[in-house]
Order: structure tokens, then sequence, then C-alpha cells
């Protein structure tokens, strides 16, 4: 069951399935983080050229699959026909490129909560959301939590009018100096960020403001001690069993 504080994801987020055993973006990682014991997960959610949602963070398939070139120009049937498992590990050869459907049938069937990153390609934000927005209607669970997020302005504010409902968490690398504006343009609830740029300063008026901070991509348990210790609510990580065994409280 859901967790109904705004924005509210466990304090450890396997980033992509369990991204440092098992391909990222995979129905494999996605299974992995919930054997090591993670409760939620975050995966980044592009769409074919047929305009099927599926799991890729990059616009090229070049890094994660044995496909090349842009992911928008093939369909689903030619992304799934890929070898999306094999180049991270010989044991994960034949693991296919994921719908949003599937993944989204697996983390619920394993009691997950999710960030689901929206990941268009740049000029195709509306047709992207659009279709992420159709498969959740039809798939998605309300009694599961569900944060969305995006470094696109533009996925954001359509993902905001077409659904709602749905906690947003605005994506920066660097905190820009306005970023209570940001959150309040996009109606976000979360601000995700990149490790480095948190200071305890930032914490505080991030949990002042009312918001709660997300911070990727964090695999040292001394460094996630130390976020915690500041107030950080979450922290995505590509080791969910290393930090559950270093952290105490994962709740």
């Amino acid at each position: 069951m859901s967790d109904h504080r705004p924005g509210y994801l466990p304090k450890i987020i396997a980033h992509r399935g369990a991204s440092k055993r098992a391909p990222e973006n995979t129905l494999a990682a996605i299974a992995e983080a919930a054997t090591l014991g993670a409760r939620a997960v975050e995966f980044d959610v592009t769409i074919s050229a047929d305009g099927v949602p599926v799991l890729m963070h990059d616009e090229t398939l070049n890094r994660c699959s044995d496909g090349q070139g842009p992911v928008i120009l093939k369909t689903l049937a030619e992304l799934q026909a890929l070898d999306a498992g094999g180049w991270f590990d010989v044991r994960f050869a034949g693991e296919r490129i994921p719908t949003l459907e599937q993944a989204l049938e697996l983390a619920a069937d394993r009691g997950f909560s999710v960030n689901l990153e929206l990941k268009p390609t740049l000029g195709w934000e509306a047709p992207t959301v659009s279709a992420i927005c159709d498969t959740l209607k039809n798939v998605w669970r309300a009694d599961m939590a569900l944060v969305v997020s995006s470094f696109n302005p533009l996925a954001l504010e359509q993902f905001a009018a077409e659904m709602p409902g749905v906690d947003l968490g605005y994506l920066c690398d660097a905190v820009p100096p306005d970023w209570r504006a940001r959150l309040a343009r996009f109606g976000c609830v979360n601000l995700h960020c990149y490790a480095p740029f948190v200071t305890p300063d930032l914490v505080r008026d991030v949990r002042a403001h009312g918001a709660r901070l997300h911070v990727f991509t964090v695999n040292d348990p001394d460094q996630a001690k130390d976020l915690f210790a500041w107030g950080v609510d979450a922290v995505f990580t590509d080791c969910p069993d290393v930090m559950l065994e270093a952290l105490d409280d994962e709740g």
C-alpha cells in the first residue's frame, strides 16, 4: 500500500533497478532490486517509433543493447528483438527492452513504490508524455506510490496537465537559485538533484519549504549516512543491497 505523504518514497531507491547487479532498466534489474530488499525502484521511460512507452535511459540504443541509433526510430517489435542484457554480462544475454506496462506490472507484483522518470527525445515531449499517461491510466493502481520526475520542463508541464493527481519531482544536477519558483511552476512536491551539489544548507531550505529532497546517484554508504544526517529524504543507488546493509532504517 502507498504512503500518502506527498512525494513520499522509501529512503533507498533502486536506480534503474539494481543496476550494479543486472542490466539497467530491465525486468531483471527490477526483479533483482526486490530480491535484494529494496522497496522503491526508479526507471526511465521513452517511446518507440510506434508510440509505445519503453524503458531506456539514453536517446540511442548504443550503450545498453546490441542495437544502434535513436530509440525513437525503432518500432516496439524492432526494439524487443534486441539483446538488452548481454552488454552487461553474458548471464543476461537475451534480456529484452521492457515496455512500461511490463515494468509497472512487475513493480506492482513486487510491492514497489516507483519513481518514473520521463525521458522524451527532445522534440517528442507531447507524444511521449501522452503515451506514458495512457499506460499509467490503464495499468497503475491508485493504491501504489508513484512519483514522476523529469529534467524536461515541457514533459513536466504536460504530465501535470494530463494527470494532475500524481506527485511530481523536479530533476536537476546543480540546484538552480530559483528552485522554489520552479517547484511552484511545475507543481512539484520533490526536488531531485545530483549528490555533489547537496549541502546542509540546501537540505534545511528544501525541508523548510515543505518539499522532499531525493539525491542521485549515491553508492557510498558513508556518503549516504552523511546525507541522511543532514535530513535528505531518500537516495537513488545502483546497489540497494549495500545501502540496506549499511543503514539501520530503510523506511
